[in-house]
């Protein structure tokens, strides 16, 4: 029984349900105390373009698409390693404990502070200090956080999902129709949502039948020739020359197989090429949407995403129902329930389990590189960043803030089950992907695990496998994407509050402080850390959710409101992050990554500091501070 796929999904569900109706409402109506009749600053500040009051429906999906992205999917993919039990318990208990009241409770600060970022409002908590520390440290993570993206989705695109370039490029367009159908023309949502999901499952579709191979165009061309009349075998034969959709990856293997050594250097000096380009295509997106009104693109299509997401979530569901039922080898988890030491490299000739090098330990990694799925920093950000300023009513922060992250729990435990049942034992033998640190290079390997094993649950509803696995893919790109251009908006945000705070007026102005956001990001985006940078980013993003959870403990410390609900997750945050920072910053050291190095050092150095800062606000007692922000020293009224 507690093997089976289906009956851990469904335990999980059910906490997060129970969860929801009992200890979200506690804390939204005891602790944070919601009025729904307080104006919000969607009203108070309306400008059509950052300032929009919206329904909740949209800005549930904008909201979750944005706080989604490849956190709940990269992360659980990576630390089901160190076997599946200690996986679900902290997506499970993190989510209901940590996560989800780290959102609720940044979205509510900020609500109390005219939309204001939780990094700017520590100015008015802690004093001047502590807001530069703030906005510093957020500046570093969401740069390092986006680096990875962009990244990884270019290896996505090139390597392993050129199907995937069609419809999530082609979803731009239908989210601008959309947008402008609303906002503009004032049509019915109902409408122009079937419309909108029509066109973009017809862009799916699109995108399986005709993949974009990108990395062909950098290729000499002898080489394109070899490309073409292998895939042409593919249709001619009917034989599986290249793995669907015929990505990079594939047409390695397929001519390492045959011992064509030039034609695969060629294919990989062609991969690093449209990787650089790649990179470049989404940096300038990433500027593009950061400035555009956000009803024009990044509302609407995250609105759209989320549905994709939706489906994803019913259909394999509904998968793992049916393989239970039916006995599949798809419901039977195959991973080990924990294993505290797992092998660095696949054992070589010789070597034993015991003397062979060992990967990282699960403590503390495992709590940082399941980040998104349990509790993340970043989405402090987009909760008293984007999704505050959409905010109708303040009681509509209890299903966006705590039900989105909820949400976003049942995806991550998905993501497991797609990975610890999905892909079968093989995937767990010594030789295969999980039997070594090592066993499935770079994270796009690990988000093609994720795809293939969730395609096989969506195989036992008839859906073909390319279709399948298309889809999921489209799913991890998309919301991939919908994170990049909602993050590089919120670190414009950034950059415009601390040329403020510095008194740097031009700072402030959108255009440059994009192009800054955008060189942040650029600046990670071509590193080639691999999975160590997504693990610097996971500790970094962790620290950075217990430093969000710090102040709103001494925002509930000034106004007299019970704060052992936030304070026992900052101490749990603080503890791991800081602790996994300082194991990787010894890795980094001996590696002689200077840039990983000099970052994390600052990281850390602000991160104590700001802790000292916020120790000094709770000495200073209940007063003292310029509460309200108009630059005079008082003492606290309810803001």
């Amino acid at each position: 029984m507690f093997h089976n796929a289906a009956v851990i999904a469904l335990m999980a569900f059910a906490a997060f349900i129970v969860a929801y109706k009992t200890y979200g409402r506690f804390i939204a109506s005891r602790v944070f105390r919601l009025d729904p009749n307080r104006r919000t600053p969607a009203f108070e500040l309306e400008d059509g373009i950052d300032y929009v009051p919206s329904r909740v429906p949209v800005l549930f999906g904008h909201h979750f698409a944005s706080i989604a992205g490849l956190g709940p999917i990269l992360g659980p993919a990576i630390a089901v390693i160190w076997g599946w039990v200690p996986a679900v318990l902290w997506v499970v208990l993190g989510s209901i404990f940590i996560g989800a009241v780290h959102d609720l409770g940044a979205l509510y600060v900020s609500l109390r502070y005219q939309g204001r970022s939780i990094g700017d409002v520590c100015g008015n908590l802690m004093g001047q200090r502590a807001r530069f520390l703030a906005l510093l440290i957020i500046f570093f993570v969401m740069s390092l956080a986006m680096g990875t993206f962009v990244n990884t989705i270019s290896d996505l695109f090139i390597s392993f999902n050129p199907d995937a370039i069609i419809p999530t490029f082609g979803l731009m367009a239908v989210a601008m129709a959309i947008g402008l159908s609303v906002y503009k023309f004032q049509m019915n949502l109902t409408f122009v949502t079937a419309a909108g999901l029509l066109v973009f499952a017809g862009l799916i579709v699109c995108g399986v039948e005709r993949p974009v191979s990108t990395y062909d165009w950098f290729t000499p061309l002898e080489t394109r020739a070899a490309l073409e009349d292998a895939r042409e075998a593919i249709v001619a034969e009917d034989v599986p020359v290249f793995k669907a959709p015929y990505g990079a990856t594939a047409a390695k293997e397929h001519f390492a197989a045959r011992g064509h050594v030039e034609t695969v250097n060629q294919i990989d000096d062609a991969v690093n090429q449209a990787r650089l380009a790649w990179i470049s295509i989404l940096l300038v997106y990433g500027f593009v949407a950061s400035v555009l009104p956000v009803w024009l693109l990044l509302q609407p299509r995250d609105y759209i995403n989320s549905f994709q997401l939706y489906f994803v979530l019913a259909t394999m569901m509904i998968g793992l129902a049916v393989a239970a039922v039916t006995g599949a080898p798809e419901s039977h988890i195959d991973a080990p329930v924990f294993q505290a030491s797992v092998l660095k490299a696949p054992l070589e000739a010789g070597q034993t389990f015991e003397t062979a090098p060992k990967a990282p330990s699960w403590l503390p990694l495992l709590f940082v590189t399941i980040a998104c799925g349990a509790v993340s920093g970043f989405h402090s950000l987009v909760s008293s960043g984007t999704t505050v300023k959409q905010l109708k009513r303040e009681t509509d922060a209890l299903p966006i803030g705590y039900g989105a992250m909820l949400t976003e729990g049942v995806l991550a435990i998905l993501v497991i089950m797609a990975c610890v049942a999905g892909l079968g034992a093989k995937a767990w033998q010594p030789t295969g992907m999980y039997g070594s640190w090592e066993g499935a290079s770079g994270l796009a390997a690990k988000l093609n695990a994720v795809v293939c094993g969730g395609g096989n649950f969506l195989g036992l509803l008839g859906i073909p496998a390319h279709y399948g696995r298309a889809v999921l893919a489209v799913t991890v790109v998309a919301f991939a994407m919908t994170t990049l251009d909602s993050a590089t908006r919120l670190l414009r945000f950034n950059v415009e509050e601390m040329g403020r705070s510095l008194g740097q007026n031009w700072l402030a102005n959108r255009y440059v402080a994009s192009a800054v956001a955008v060189s942040g990001i650029a600046f990670f985006g071509l590193s080639k850390a691999g999975t160590a940078l997504w693990v610097l980013f996971g500790s970094t993003n962790q620290l950075l959710a217990g430093l969000a959870l710090l102040t709103v403990s001494v925002f509930l410390f000034k106004f007299r409101r019970p704060m052992r609900y936030t304070l026992i997750p900052m101490a749990i945050m603080l503890t791991l992050a800081g602790w996994a920072l300082v194991e990787q910053l010894e890795g980094f050291w001996l590696r002689k990554n200077w840039s990983l190095v000099a970052v994390t050092v600052i990281v850390l150095v602000m991160s104590v500091w700001l802790v000292f800062e916020a120790l000094l606000s709770f000495a200073r007692g209940r007063g003292g501070l310029d509460f309200d922000g108009d630059g005079r020293i008082d003492v606290p009224a309810e803001p």
